[in-house]
C-alpha cells in the first residue's frame, strides 16, 4: 500500500529526517519520503503488518507533528494507476486537502497570535536597545540607573534593571518559545537533534547565564575583568525573529504550494443529472458512470464523458494549457473541470471520481511534488548531520575562547572570557540554519511542477524536471507526434484494366479486417467514393504481416496490400518502370501502399499523414538550442528523408518496426556515448518501450490514461510548443535550485565561522545573537521567495 499523508507541525529540514527515521522503524514500512516544502509524506507499507494508526503514532513520537489520516476526515480509495494493483491514494475530491489546509490554517493563526504577543513583549527591550544605542554615540546622555536591591543577609546585590529584564524575558522565552523546547525534548527522547535543539540550547544558555549574572554574579567573577552583562534581550529577540521567520516562511510556502489548491478549486462541486426523466442537482461524489449530465453555458463540466446532445465551445485551458475554447458536438469527448462557454449540452458520464483525467493530473502533480530531485541528495545528507556538527562547533568555540584564546593573547584581560564564550557559542547555535538547505530544492520543484501543470505540462517526478534541461538529443516518433497521426489517401493509381468499382470494395473489405491506421485510411477513402466494402464473410485466409501489410483470399484470388517487402514475399513482380514510379511517388513524402492480385501489381495508394502546423517552428527552436533532433519512423528512407527535409531534421532512423523502436534508442545511446541525454517524444501508445528506454520519455497526451502512465513528462494537449516550454521551465527551475543551494551553503559557510569569532582577533568584531537570529530566520524565507520567482518568469 502506498499513501500520501499531509504532516502538520513541520518547521525545519531536520524534521524531515527525524520523521523519516521514526516511520522507517515501523514494522512493515518499506519506504518513506517526507517533503519538507509540501509538508507531505509518501509511505509504502504492508497493510497486513502495520496500519495508518501505527504510522501516525510513529510520526507523533518524533515530536509535535501530526499526520492527517482517515480519522481526521481523509477518505482513502484505490488508485487508478494502471501500473499498480496494490496502491491506495488519498481521494482527490478535496476532502483531505481541505482538512489538512484547515489544520495548517489553524496552526498559522496560532503562530500569528504568538508572534504578535511576543512582539508586544519585545517593545521594552527595543526601547532599552535604543537607549543603549544613543548612549554609545553620546556618552553624555543620561544614565539609566534604576539602582539595586541590597540583600545583606545573602551578602549580594541585585541590579533592578537586570531583574526587570528577567521578569519580562522569562515568560516570553518559555511560553512564547515553548515549541522550541517541547520539540527539542521530543528529539532528545528519540536520540536525535533538530533545528529546535539549536534554538532551545542557544536561548536557554543565554537565559541561564543572564539569570546567574542577575542573581549570583559572584559565581562568575573568576573569569576575567570587565562588566558582567545580561543577554535577556538576546533570548527575547531570538524567539521573536525565529517565530516571525517561521510565520513568513509558512505563508511563502503556502503561496508556493498553491498549484494543487488552484487545481482543486477548478473542479465542479456538483452536477445536474437526469434521473427518471427529471433534472436533479447532485454532489459530484454521487455521479455514476452512465449518468446523463446537463451542462448549461458558463457551468463547469463535472466529470469525463461523451456529448450525446447539443453543441458548444469548451474552455479546457486548465487541463491542457490551450487558451482558446474548443468546439464540441455530439460524439466529442469532454473533460471534468473544463468550462462550457456557449451552448447547452448533455453528455454521458464515462469516468468519475479518481478515474477522471482531472483526478489523475492532481495525483501526478501531488506525487511529483513529493519526489526528490537528485541534486537534493547532497543537501539532505548534510542536513541529516548538520545539527550535531553545529552543536560540536559551538562547544569547541566556547572552549577555545574560554581556555585557549586568553593564553594566545587573543582576548584582553579586562574581558570576562566566560561571558565571551557563552556569547559566541550562543551566536553559533542560533545562526546555523539547515532549513534553507532543506527548502532549496523542494520549494523550487513545487513551484516548477505547479507552473508546468498550469501550462498543460504534466511532470511525473522531480528527477524528470531536473534531467530535462540536460537533454541534448531529442528523438521524435513521426506518426502522431510530428504529424496528426491520421493518415489519408491522397492518390490512387490503378495498374490494370479492372474498374475502381470492382477492385476498391475488395481492397476495403480486406483492409477493414486490420486495425492499422493506413488500413483505416484506405477504408475511409473507398467510403468517401460512395462504394461499399466487400462483406467479411466473403473474405478467407486473412493474414496480418506486422510491419509489411495484409493479405487474404477473395474469389479464389490472393490479394496482397502493403509495402514492397510484402510484394516480394508474395512473388509479385515489380517492373523497373513500376519501381521508378513508386520511387517518384515516395519522394513526395507520402507512404506508398501497393496492391497485388496473385502475382501481378494492380494498384498504388499514396497515403500521407499531415504535419502538425507547429512542427517546423518547434524543430527550428530545438536546433537553435543546440539539441540534436532525430526522427524515428517505420516509413521508407526516401519518404522519411522527404519529411525530415520539410521540417529541418538532419538525422533520420527509418524503416523501424514498432517492436524495434526501443532497440533503436538503445543503439543511438551506444552511438552517441555516455554524454548523450536522450529524450524520446511519442504518443505514449505504441512506443511505451522506447519512452522507457530513453533518459526522458515525453508523451504527447490527448487526454488518454495511457499517455499519462507512459511518459516522464506528458504534454496534455499534444502541442509540440509545450516541449520547448517544458525545457525552459526545467532550465528556470534548475537555475533557481542552484541559486538557492548557493545561498544556503554560502550563508552557513560564511555565517558560522564569523559567529564563532573568526573576525574578533583581527577587527574586534563579534556577531550579535540578535542579528544571527534575524539572519537565520530570513535565510529560509529568502529561499522560498526566490523559488516563487518561477511564477513570474
Amino acid at each position: 500500500m502506498k499513501n500520501i499523508y499531509p504532516i502538520i507541525g513541520m518547521h525545519c529540514a531536520s524534521c524531515k529526517a527525524l520523521i523519516e527515521k521514526m516511520v522507517s522503524g515501523v514494522d512493515g514500512v518499506s519506504s518513506v519520503n517526507v517533503n519538507f516544502a509540501t509538508e507531505k509524506m509518501i509511505v509504502e507499507f504492508d497493510e497486513k503488518v502495520t496500519s495508518t494508526e501505527m504510522i501516525a503514532a510513529a510520526v507523533e513520537s518524533a515530536g509535535s507533528y501530526r499526520l492527517v489520516q482517515q480519522s481526521d476526515g481523509m477518505v482513502m480509495e484505490p488508485a487508478t494507476s494502471m501500473a499498480s494493483s496494490n496502491k491506495m491514494e488519498a481521494s482527490h475530491e478535496g476532502v483531505h486537502h481541505d482538512h489538512a489546509s484547515m489544520l495548517r490554517q489553524n496552526e498559522l493563526d496560532g503562530l500569528t497570535k504568538k508572534v504578535m504577543l511576543v512582539g508586544v513583549g519585545l517593545l521594552p527591550f527595543v526601547a532599552l536597545m535604543i537607549f543603549m544605542f544613543v548612549r554609545f554615540f553620546n556618552p553624555s546622555f543620561m544614565m539609566l540607573n534604576l539602582g539595586v536591591v541590597n540583600l545583606e543577609q545573602f551578602n549580594y546585590e541585585i541590579d533592578v534593571l537586570n531583574l526587570i529584564q528577567f521578569v519580562l524575558a522569562t515568560p516570553i522565552l518559555f511560553i512564547g518559545g515553548s515549541q522550541f523546547f517541547t520539540s527539542a525534548w521530543s528529539a532528545l527522547k528519540s536520540k536525535t537533534a533538530n533545528m529546535d535543539t539549536l534554538i532551545a540550547v542557544g536561548t536557554f544558555t543565554a537565559w541561564i547565564y543572564s539569570t546567574v549574572v542577575t542573581f549570583l554574579p559572584k559565581l562568575l567573577g573568576n573569569f576575567g575583568g570587565g562588566t558582567l552583562n545580561v543577554f535577556f534581550e538576546a533570548s527575547v529577540f531570538i524567539t521573536f525573529f525565529i517565530l516571525l521567520g517561521r510565520l513568513l516562511e509558512a505563508k511563502a510556502k503556502a503561496q508556493a504550494g498553491q498549484a494543487i489548491q488552484k487545481l482543486l478549486h477548478m473542479q465542479s462541486k456538483d452536477a445536474v443529472v437526469i434521473r427518471n426523466g427529471n433534472e436533479i442537482r447532485l454532489p459530484i461524489g454521487e455521479v455514476k458512470v452512465g449518468d446523463h449530465i446537463v451542462v448549461r453555458p458558463g457551468e463547469k463540466i463535472a466529470v469525463d464523458g461523451v456529448i450525446i446532445e447539443g453543441t458548444s465551445s469548451v474552455d479546457e485551458s486548465m487541463m491542457t494549457g490551450e487558451p482558446l475554447p474548443v468546439s464540441k458536438q455530439a460524439g466529442d469527448r469532454v473533460l471534468g473541470a473544463s468550462i462550457n462557454r456557449s451552448g447547452y449540452i448533455i453528455f454521458v458520464a464515462e469516468k468519475v471520481g479518481a478515474d477522471t483525467l482531472f483526478a489523475q493530473i492532481i495525483k501526478v502533480v501531488e506525487e511529483a511534488q513529493g519526489t526528490q530531485a537528485p541534486i537534493q541528495k547532497m543537501a539532505d545528507q548534510i542536513s541529516a548531520v548538520f545539527v550535531p556538527v553545529v552543536i560540536v562547533v559551538a562547544g569547541l568555540s566556547f572552549l577555545f575562547w574560554v581556555t585557549i584564546a586568553p593564553s594566545l593573547g587573543l582576548v584582553s584581560t579586562d574581558v570576562n572570557v566566560l561571558q565571551l564564550g557563552i556569547y559566541i557559542a550562543t551566536t553559533v547555535l542560533i545562526i546555523a540554519c539547515p532549513c534553507a538547505l532543506g527548502l532549496a530544492t523542494p520549494t523550487a520543484v513545487m513551484v516548477g511542477t505547479g507552473k508546468a501543470a498550469r501550462s498543460g505540462i504534466l511532470v511525473k517526478d522531480a528527477q524528470a524536471l531536473e534531467i530535462m534541461h540536460k537533454v541534448n538529443t531529442i528523438v521524435f516518433d513521426k506518426t502522431g507526434t510530428l504529424t496528426f497521426g491520421k493518415p489519408t489517401v491522397n492518390e490512387f493509381h490503378q495498374l490494370n484494366e479492372s474498374s475502381e468499382e470492382e477492385i476498391l470494395p475488395i481492397i476495403a473489405g480486406i483492409e477493414n479486417m486490420s486495425s492499422h491506421p493506413l488500413s483505416d485510411a484506405v477504408v475511409e477513402y473507398v467510403e468517401r467514393k460512395g462504394l461499399k466494402r466487400l462483406p467479411g464473410n466473403q473474405i478467407e485466409n486473412f493474414s496480418n504481416v506486422e510491419g509489411k501489410g495484409v493479405s487474404a483470399l477473395v474469389g479464389g484470388n490472393t490479394y496482397s496490400i502493403g509495402n514492397a517487402v510484402l510484394m516480394k514475399e508474395k512473388q509479385i513482380e515489380l517492373s523497373n518502370d513500376l519501381q521508378r514510379r513508386i520511387d517518384e511517388l515516395s519522394s513526395k513524402g507520402g507512404t506508398v501502399v501497393l496492391v497485388g492480385k496473385d502475382t501481378q501489381a494492380i494498384g498504388i495508394f499514396v497515403i500521407a499523414d499531415e504535419l502538425k502546423p507547429d512542427a517546423h517552428d518547434v524543430i527550428s527552436k530545438l536546433n537553435n538550442l543546440g539539441a540534436k533532433v532525430v526522427m524515428l519512423t517505420g516509413d521508407s528512407n526516401k519518404t522519411a528523408e522527404n519529411i525530415a527535409q520539410q521540417l529541418g531534421i538532419n538525422r533520420v532512423i527509418s524503416g523501424v518496426l514498432p517492436t524495434g523502436k526501443s532497440d533503436a534508442i538503445k543503439a543511438l545511446k551506444s552511438e552517441l556515448g555516455e554524454n548523450a541525454v536522450i529524450a524520446m517524444v511519442g504518443d505514449g501508445i505504441n512506443d511505451a518501450p522506447a519512452l522507457a528506454q530513453s533518459d526522458i520519455g515525453i508523451a504527447m497526451g490527448t487526454g488518454t490514461d495511457v499517455a499519462i502512465e507512459t511518459g516522464d513528462i506528458v504534454l496534455l494537449n499534444g502541442s509540440l510548443e509545450k516541449l520547448v516550454e517544458s525545457i525552459k521551465i526545467s532550465q528556470q527551475t534548475l537555475s533557481v535550485i542552484k541559486q538557492n543551494l548557493f545561498w544556503a551553503f554560502g550563508y552557513n559557510i560564511i555565517g558560522i565561522p564569523v559567529a564563532a569569532g573568526l573576525l574578533y582577533p583581527f577587527l574586534g568584531i563579534l556577531l550579535s545573537p540578535i542579528i544571527a537570529s534575524a539572519a537565520m530566520a530570513f535565510s529560509s524565507v529568502s529561499v522560498v521567495l526566490n523559488s516563487l520567482r518561477l511564477n513570474r518568469d
